[in-house]
C-alpha cells in the first residue's frame, strides 16, 4: 500500500521531471522525446508526465492514501507503469470513437462532483502540483476517458456471446454460493430495565400500537424514529447480541417477544417477516452469470485490441533514473 503525502509527491515528481530534461540533454537528445507513437498521433514525455501527476493524485485521493514519506524509487516505478496504461488508453478511446460512444460535459461534471464535495475541495486537490491552471482541464480529460472507457467496457460486453451451455454450467456450480442468507426483519422496542420492558410489553398486548409506543418509550432513538424498524439482517453470531437473536430467529411471524436482554437494554419485538436461505433459479440468475461469464472474457478482447492496434510505446527514453 502507498504512504505518500501530497507535499513530498511533489518534491519527488519535481525530481523526478527534472532528472529526466537533465538525463535527456545529457545524451545529447531531444528534451522531450516523443514516448508514444500511435498512427498519425505522438505524445511526448512531458505529456505523460503531466498527465501523470494528476492520476496519480486521483488514484490516491480515491483510495484515501496519503501521499507521504514515500521512496523517489516507488514513484517512479508507478510512472513506468503509468505510461503502458496510457498508451492503451488511446487505443480503447479510439476504439469508442469508432463506435461514437462519447461523454457529456453534465456527466463529468457529475463525477468530479462524486469526487469532490466542492470547488474549493478541487482546488485543493490541485494547488500544489507543478501544472497550474492546466491542472483541471487534465483532470477533466482523466475523467472524461475513464467514463469513455466504460461506456466502451458495457458495449463490448453486449457483443460477447455466452453460450446458453455455459451459463446453465456455471449455475449448477455456483447456485449455492448465489443464496441469499436467512434473513430475519425486526420491530424493537429497547428499554433501560427489564421492568420497563415488561411495561411497554403489557401495553402492547393491550392494544397499543407498535410503531407509536416506539416513538414514545424506545431507548433506540435511531430505529425509533422508523417506529422501531431494525430492517432485516443475517445472523451475526455476535456474543453481545447471541440472545436476542437466537430468540428472534426462532420466533414465529408477528408474535411478540421479549423481554429479551442484550449489552445494550432490554427489547420487546416481532419479527415481521422471516426470510430462509434460497438458491436463485437459472431464470433468476441468468443475466447475472451471463454477465460474469462475458466478464471473464472482456480483458482477454481489450488487450487484442491494444496488440493488434499498431501503438508503439518507447519505454527506454520514458525512464528516469532516481539514483
Amino acid at each position: 500500500m502507498l504512504h505518500i503525502a501530497r507535499a513530498g509527491l511533489v518534491f519527488v515528481l519535481a525530481t523526478l521531471l527534472v532528472a529526466a530534461a537533465l538525463s535527456s540533454e545529457a545524451r545529447g537528445g531531444n528534451a522531450d522525446p516523443v514516448v508514444i507513437e500511435f498512427g498519425d498521433k505522438v505524445v511526448t514525455r512531458a505529456e505523460v508526465d503531466d498527465r501523470f501527476q494528476i492520476a496519480v493524485r486521483l488514484l490516491a485521493h480515491r483510495q484515501g492514501i496519503l501521499l507521504t514519506n514515500q521512496e523517489p524509487a516507488v514513484i517512479a516505478a508507478l510512472r513506468d507503469q503509468y505510461l503502458d496504461k496510457y498508451a492503451s488508453e488511446m487505443v480503447l478511446l479510439q476504439e469508442a470513437e469508432r463506435w461514437q460512444l462519447e461523454v457529456s460535459s453534465a456527466r463529468v461534471d457529475e463525477a468530479l462532483d462524486e469526487i469532490f464535495a466542492s470547488e474549493e475541495n478541487e482546488n485543493g486537490f490541485l494547488d500544489d502540483t507543478l501544472l497550474q491552471d492546466r491542472g483541471h482541464a487534465l483532470l477533466r480529460g482523466i475523467v472524461r476517458d475513464e467514463q469513455t472507457i466504460e461506456l466502451l467496457t458495457e458495449v463490448m460486453l453486449k457483443e460477447i456471446h455466452i453460450p446458453p451451455g455455459d451459463v446453465i454450467t456455471m449455475h449448477h456450480d455456483v447456485k449455492d454460493r448465489l443464496a441469499t442468507a436467512e434473513e430475519i426483519c425486526v420491530r424493537h422496542i429497547q428499554a433501560d430495565s427489564v421492568d420497563a420492558a415488561s411495561e411497554i410489553r403489557a401495553e402492547l398486548e393491550q392494544g397499543a400500537d407498535f410503531a407509536e409506543l416506539a416513538v414514545l418509550r424506545s431507548t433506540d432513538a435511531a430505529s425509533a424514529r422508523k417506529g422501531g424498524d431494525l430492517g432485516c439482517f443475517e445472523r451475526s453470531h455476535s456474543a453481545s447480541r447471541l440472545e436476542f437473536e437466537t430468540a428472534a430467529f426462532a420466533a414465529e411471524e408477528g408474535q411478540l417477544v421479549g423481554p429479551i436482554a442484550s449489552d445494550i437494554g432490554h427489547h420487546v419485538f416481532v419479527v415481521y417477516e422471516h426470510k430462509m436461505p434460497r438458491a436463485p433459479t437459472l431464470n433468476e440468475a441468468y443475466a447475472r452469470i451471463e454477465r460474469e461469464l462475458a466478464l471473464e472474457q472482456l480483458p482477454g478482447r481489450l488487450q487484442a485490441l491494444v496488440s493488434d492496434s499498431g501503438i508503439s510505446v518507447h519505454a527506454e527514453t520514458f525512464s528516469v533514473s532516481t539514483d
